[in-house]
């Protein structure tokens, strides 16, 4: 029942949730009412219902837990004002990027469209971020990253198999990846792999902007910046 709801669809009824479920609509009530009672849903006055503020509780103990906050807050912070543009940073997340935290240039938070990113999840195999954690894993895992049905967001989406393997190479050579108005439209993207203490893969760091201003040239320019902000970030990751 709690996996149906999505930023997409943050609230449903229960005929709804009834059909997606496959049981009876009195089937379903009791569940309901017993998530509601525990604060795990919240139903609305039309009578549908939306996640409630418990899980938001959970999210805080996992996201503590995963000592995040306390090992790049301030460096993605930093890496914004760098860049002059949008960081973002994330989580391997099966055949996505699981998006954590988001950081905004203070200079440019009237011009630069904000929004908190924290739990959305988009493709490895079209962003920035999310190819610059794939490219990096072990070749012979990325296939399991990869899902069988490929959704062309954009007309520069590299959907193809074999296509997006070679980018993963290319990807792996240079250090970082490009995500080319892949995922949205007039956005260009550059990630990089954030690795903890021990040298294992765990994020990535990346920054986008608007296709007009991240030329190739500042696209290697934040490159760089960003590989000294998940060196950075490497010294402080335990786990």
């Amino acid at each position: 029942i709690l996996s149906c709801f999505t930023i997409q669809e943050p609230v449903l009824g229960v005929t709804e949730l009834a059909e997606r479920i496959g049981v009876t609509k009195s089937n379903i009530h009791n569940i309901l009412s017993t998530f509601t009672s525990m604060g795990y849903l919240d139903r609305l006055p039309d009578g549908r219902y939306t996640l409630g503020l418990k899980i938001l509780e959970y999210a805080f103990i996992i996201n503590q837990n995963l000592g995040y906050p306390n090992a790049g807050d301030d460096i993605l912070v930093d890496t914004a004002g760098q860049t002059t543009e949008i960081v973002y940073f994330g989580l391997p997340y099966g055949t996505n990027v699981l998006y954590l935290y988001v950081a905004h240039p203070a200079n440019r938070m009237g011009v630069l469209p904000y929004r908190d990113i924290l739990g959305e999840t988009s493709p490895f195999y079209c962003t920035g971020i999310g190819k610059a954690i794939l490219a990096h894993m072990p070749e012979e895992e990325w296939l399991a990253h990869i899902p069988a049905e490929r959704t062309r967001f954009q007309p520069n989406t590299i959907t193809d198999l074999d296509a997006i393997v070679e980018e993963l190479r290319r990807t792996r050579r240079r250090g970082y990846a490009i995500d080319n108005s892949e995922r949205d439209p007039n956005v260009r993207c550059v990630g990089v792999p954030v690795y903890n203490s021990a040298g294992k893969l765990v994020a990535g760091v990346s920054t986008s902007g608007p296709a007009i201003t991240m030329t190739d040239e500042k696209l290697m320019e934040c490159a760089g910046i960003l590989q000294n902000a998940a060196l950075r970030m490497r010294e402080r990751i335990y786990r």
